[in-house]
């Protein structure tokens, strides 16, 4: 429901509640009315206090339902319901196509899918309403065109209305969702960032390894040729000094 529409609907309420309130004070004093009063014996004084307590309206929830129905004109403003004569099977299946195609992440988007299939239903009643005014238009008496224009104007407003409504909600989903992309994408990025500096670090893990590597390897074949020319020189120093002892 959107605001305006809880702001209507706690306006009627109030006044609903104003005239219950007033009911009751008439009620009271119904029953407070003096015995002394011409006309009224003790017996029908008695009748219409009885009747008084029996005129408190429904108690059971079913009565108190019905009787909560009985000011709705169209449907279109209000708290959102199915009313008789439409499916609800059709506006089941229908929530449940926007839950599958919307796939709402969080209890929020869930209710603006349903925010969304609600007003896309309301819409659908008011098209069907102005059909019915255009019928009355074209071949009612003069008093129904009247009533027929005057209804058609106001079901074009609420259309409008619950369109918007549908907008909204679907453009807040869709942001939300972008939203929700964008951060994802922002998390891959981080997480191939962070992959792509381990792969460069273990390169150059590597290209030092093997620089050291080649590095001992050199080392060891100087060392080798060291050793070998120390051997070759005490080999001819050994020679000489033998040639001279003969």
């Amino acid at each position: 429901m959107t605001p305006r529409q809880q702001r209507r609907l706690e306006q009627k309420l109030a006044r609903k509640a104003a005239k219950q309130a007033l009911k009751a004070e008439a009620s009271e004093s119904a029953v407070e009315m003096p015995t002394s009063e011409p006309g009224l014996s003790e017996k029908r004084l008695a009748a219409n206090r009885s009747n008084a307590q029996l005129s408190s309206g429904p108690v059971t929830e079913i009565g108190k339902q019905i009787v909560s129905q009985n000011a709705t004109r169209h449907g279109l403003a209000g708290k959102f319901q199915v009313l008789p004569g439409e499916s609800q099977t059709d506006f089941d299946q229908m929530l449940a196509a926007f839950m599958r195609d919307e796939a709402p992440a969080d209890q929020e988007e869930v209710e603006f899918v349903h925010q969304m299939a609600q007003s896309l239903w309301m819409s659908n009643r008011s098209s069907r309403m102005q059909d019915r005014c255009f019928i009355a238009i074209q071949s009612g008496t003069p008093e129904d065109q009247k009533q027929a224009k005057n209804d058609l104007a106001l079901y074009l407003r609420y259309q409008s209305t619950h369109e918007r409504a549908f907008v909204r909600f679907s453009t807040e989903l869709r942001k939300r969702r972008n939203e929700r992309r964008k951060t994802e994408r922002g998390f891959v990025s981080q997480k191939l960032r962070e992959a792509a500096e381990l792969r460069r670090e273990a390169n150059e893990n590597r290209k030092k390894e093997t620089h050291e590597l080649r590095q001992a390897l050199a080392n060891c074949r100087r060392e080798r040729l060291e050793i070998q020319n120390r051997i070759a020189e005490a080999k001819a120093e050994r020679v000489k000094t033998m040639a001279a002892a003969a």
